[in-house]
């Protein structure tokens, strides 16, 4: 009898088994698809303003052998949740996947929640897998990006040829930070935060616009600080002092040789210019500078979002996985 339980993050040994189901549940794809050990034990018992968490496994008599995550968001969209299930690879195709999606719905609609999401990985060009379990229990594919992997030796040797040819234009100027924003452009980096969700290819993904304020920047940036996760962050400055765009990598301390691309956004009345590219470059920089360890970026983009990523492509990034957004209404 196998047995679905909730878990408490705080519990550390209960946490690792989780980890551990995590981690072989992953162990396949390609790149550094689970998080760091170190990281995981900091982030999800940490106190998070924007998102709650629950963790939940399925043991069989000692032995934990599936693993599953809700996410949901508490700021905006608090009718969307994120569900994530995973399983031992020598305990699959025993319906432990589906025990622990069913109680992660109970879990999210207690919680009021109306929409789930959720995403599943597959080599590029490939369907069926994962798809296909999720595609059984209800979940339809909303949206559809490429994960893209940056080797930085790749980008040291094309780095300056593309700066070159998409220098920073006239009248701006770009700023560099490690997660907190300067004051005196936090009020304008709230407005840009603002326009995300509006701007970026979403599909068929039942989201709307967020609100950023200063106090809830500051908040999430103490979390950051706390976990030790970096957010290397650039703003372009337009020649009046508004952000006019904004881009980031992120790095955990606990792993400083893998890092993610956060968000990359440029306000529309400031496209053309080729801003994107300009702060791309200069994150990858700093990223290089701060971090010489730093071996590999990740980034994600929706399939129909060609600016950016001819940007990618530029930069050397190149897909290694397809990425599906699920969603299903409950």
């Amino acid at each position: 009898m196998v047995d679905i339980e909730q878990l408490n993050p705080r519990n550390e040994a209960a946490l690792r088994a989780w980890w551990e189901v995590g981690r072989a549940a992953t162990a396949y794809r390609p790149g550094k698809p689970w998080p760091a050990w170190e990281l995981s034990r900091l982030a999800l018992p940490a106190d998070n303003p924007e998102r709650g968490t629950t963790l939940i496994g399925a043991i069989d008599g000692r032995e934990m052998i599936g693993a599953g995550l809700l996410t949901r968001p508490l700021q905006d969209n608090l009718h969307a949740a994120n569900a994530y299930a995973y399983v031992q690879p020598t305990r699959q195709r025993e319906g432990i996947g589906t025990a622990l999606l069913a109680e992660l719905e109970v879990v999210a609609a207690g919680d009021g929640r109306t929409t789930l999401q959720s995403e599943v990985y597959l080599p590029p060009g490939t369907d069926g897998g994962p798809a296909a379990f999720a595609a059984a229990r209800g979940f339809a594919v909303a949206n559809r990006e490429a994960l893209k992997e940056l080797t930085l030796s790749h980008y040291v040797a094309r780095r300056d040829d593309l700066a070159a040819s998409a220098p920073v234009p006239s009248g701006y100027r770009i700023v560099t930070f490690d997660t907190v924003c300067p004051d005196e452009h936090l009020a304008s980096y709230c407005r840009l935060l603002g326009m995300l969700l509006a701007e970026v290819p979403l599909g068929e993904l039942d989201l709307t616009d967020s609100g950023w304020d200063e106090a809830r920047v500051r908040a999430a940036e103490r979390r950051l600080v706390d976990i030790g996760r970096h957010m290397l962050t650039a703003l372009a400055i337009a020649p009046d002092g508004a952000v006019a765009g904004v881009s980031d990598v992120r790095i955990n301390d606990a792993d400083q040789t893998a890092g993610e691309v956060g968000i990359t956004l440029v306000d529309p009345a400031h496209r053309g210019h080729r801003l994107g590219t300009a702060l791309k470059l200069a994150t990858h920089d700093l990223a290089l500078a701060n971090y010489p360890q730093l071996v590999s970026v990740d980034t994600a983009n929706a399939d129909v979002n060609v600016h950016m990523n001819a940007v990618n492509d530029a930069l050397g990034y190149r897909t290694i996985e397809t990425v599906l957004e699920l969603q299903k209404k409950l």
